[in-house]
């Protein structure tokens, strides 16, 4: 019985296609970029020494990178925040609308934090310093090539400093903040009530209050029902103590 052609190029094609699993027991494809061909020869004698990476190319210029990555296909791409007269960044945004999949460093001298910032919301997953060892950067481009990320351990205590400091600066909403349906119905939690009691008395359902009390507890950056009580005490306000059934649930718990 004869086949197509039609069916046997797609059966040749099938088995041709390859799956490539990046540091997972297959080699590491790498781009190397900088605008040095010192630093490109120098990165490439570093990475020769690790069986798992491959240096698939290199580039000096943006317009040879974008070549470089149709070319070679790499798996990673390393390079520095300055390519040339272009930025790092913008090329590390490009690459990663075009390619996905494909895992970006940044290997620099740079230890900005804004810079480093600006490199993450670009996409990068790594960012490791010049300054380092050549095994940092390998177990780098392997964790990057996995799906992982990695900062330069030099950099890490700054970045959690900054994270801490971006937290408090954000502002703080009080009790006192709150608008009136919502200090209502934290009187009634602040009181015992259950979610339960609460919608009935409201005449609503029970999701209207529980959804209406995850945003308050956001709003007041709490972790749940005791926090949010207990600071509604320290307010001073009044407890709610009795059957009061208050209209802004019944007309706006679609909202909610």
């Amino acid at each position: 019985m004869s086949i197509s052609h039609e069916r046997l190029q797609r059966s040749i094609e099938r088995q041709s296609i390859v799956v490539r699993t990046p540091g997972r027991g297959e080699p590491v494809r790498v781009l190397l970029i900088d605008e040095s061909v010192i630093a490109l020869h120098g990165l490439k004698a570093v990475l020769l020494r690790c069986d798992m990476i491959v240096v698939a190319g290199t580039a000096c210029t943006e317009a040879e990178a974008f070549t470089a990555m149709e070319t070679c296909r790499p798996d990673v791409v390393v390079l520095d925040v300055r390519v040339g007269c272009a930025s790092g960044i913008s090329l590390c945004r490009a690459i990663r609308k075009s390619h996905p999949n494909v895992g970006v460093v940044f290997f620099t001298d740079k230890d900005d934090l804004n810079i480093l910032y600006s490199a993450i919301i670009a996409g990068a997953r790594g960012y490791l310093l010049k300054a380092g060892s050549g095994d940092a950067l390998m177990k780098g481009i392997e964790a990057v090539a996995i799906g992982r990320a990695m900062i330069d351990q030099h950099l890490t205590q700054q970045v959690l400093c900054w994270v801490r400091e971006r937290v408090r600066s954000l502002p703080h909403r009080t009790v006192e903040d709150c608008p009136d349906e919502d200090l209502r119905l934290l009187s009634r939690v602040a009181a015992g009530e259950t979610n339960k009691a609460i919608a009935l008395e409201l005449q609503v359902d029970q999701s209207v209050i529980a959804r209406r009390l995850q945003r308050i507890y956001k709003r007041l950056r709490v972790s749940g029902r005791a926090e949010a009580a207990s600071c509604f005490v320290k307010s001073g306000r009044e407890l709610f103590s009795g059957p009061h059934r208050t209209e802004w649930y019944a007309t706006s718990s679609a909202g909610y």
